[in-house]
């Protein structure tokens, strides 16, 4: 009892002198946001291309639907699997015992959140494809994209963005790639060997 009470003060002890020399509160930096050249779309466009991306403009969200449905025809051998309500693919999450049997996807589609001029990436969150894996293992990614949603950087787009109620993001700039060994690059080597990109 008397080593037990030794323990519980000496404890007692160490909180207290931690609460004493605790660092006072200091309000965070203010961090500026710096002027990004060019306009936002011209830019998304130039460096998704830039990454082996491919770009569709469309004039409105229907154009770029009906786009899919010329383009993407889901078969017996063509497995697709839609995350939007306006396009259908011919397999669902359900179809997976686990998320590694999305292997098997020929393609996935999704609506990004963001887009980012200075970047050319596409801000997509676990929704975006029904389950992070379907984009991470399809081996090519369909991505629709309201142009008013491109903003010119990476805090513009973090000021848009309410990160309390997302449970993950990724930034997507094209399709898998690597130039590690040798410099030689490939395109595919760890995921989508295409990143398509339906602007409208």
């Amino acid at each position: 009892m008397k080593k037990e009470n030794q323990t519980q003060s000496a404890r007692e002890r160490i909180l207290a002198r931690i609460r004493a020399n605790r660092p006072k509160s200091q309000a965070h930096p203010d961090v500026p946001v710096f002027a990004i050249a060019g306009d936002p779309l011209e830019n998304f466009v130039s460096h998704v291309e830039g990454f082996d991306g491919k770009i569709i403009k469309s004039a409105s969200r229907e154009e770029a639907v009906e786009w899919l449905k010329q383009n993407l025809r889901p078969t017996a051998d063509n497995l697709v699997l839609s995350a939007v309500a306006d396009f259908e693919g011919n397999v669902n999450p359900q179809h997976f015992e686990k998320p590694a049997d999305a292997e098997r996807l020929n393609a996935c589609v999704g609506e990004g959140i963001l887009g980012i001029g200075e970047t050319g990436s596409v801000l997509v969150a676990p929704e975006t494809f029904s389950g992070i894996a379907n984009g991470l293992f399809a081996e090519n990614l369909y991505l629709l994209l309201d142009k008013t949603k491109i903003v010119d950087g990476l805090q513009n787009a973090y000021a848009k963005m309410d990160l309390s109620k997302i449970q993950y993001t990724s930034l997507f700039s094209g399709p898998s790639a690597t130039a590690d060994i040798e410099a030689v690059h490939i395109t595919g080597a760890q995921g989508p060997v295409s990143l398509t990109v339906l602007l409208y």
